[in-house]
């Protein structure tokens, strides 16, 4: 259950990439005879492609044979849906919970509405569990 929008991409073709070193992968897929070929600017790649098993298309591919040990899969950006709506913005107003688009935006918006950072700490204490005393 790894959160899709934290996954780094590559940078050859912005695939999402899950390190099976680090993180239990499970494929529910056909693996495709051979490999494909694909040309890059320091030499060519070959991938060995896995299809969705439900409807053939390709999904993901991995850098070394279907024999070897599963090390890093490559998730085609077609292939999934990343709900980025989902991701936590780091311009996100802490006394009413405003999202902003940037920081310069945030500052605004905190001038505007008169947002102070002790009010922010205030909202954030506020916040903290409490423990519950029983008895």
């Amino acid at each position: 259950d790894a959160e899709l929008a934290k996954l780094p991409r590559r940078r050859t073709d912005g695939a999402l990439v899950l390190d099976a070193r680090l993180q239990v992968v499970k494929l529910y897929t056909n693996k495709r005879e051979g490999c494909k070929v694909v040309r890059r600017e320091k030499g060519i790649e070959r991938q060995y492609v896995h299809a969705c098993s439900a409807c053939d298309q390709d999904v993901a591919y991995t850098s070394k044979s279907h024999e070897a040990d599963l090390e890093l899969v490559y998730l085609l950006d077609s292939s999934v849906d990343v709900p980025w709506h989902r991701m936590k913005s780091p311009w996100t107003c802490k006394v009413c919970g405003y999202i902003c688009q940037n920081q310069a935006q945030l500052e605004l918006h905190r001038k505007q509405r008169q947002h102070t950072e002790e009010m922010e700490k205030e909202q954030e204490a506020s916040n903290e569990l409490k423990p519950i005393i029983v008895g």
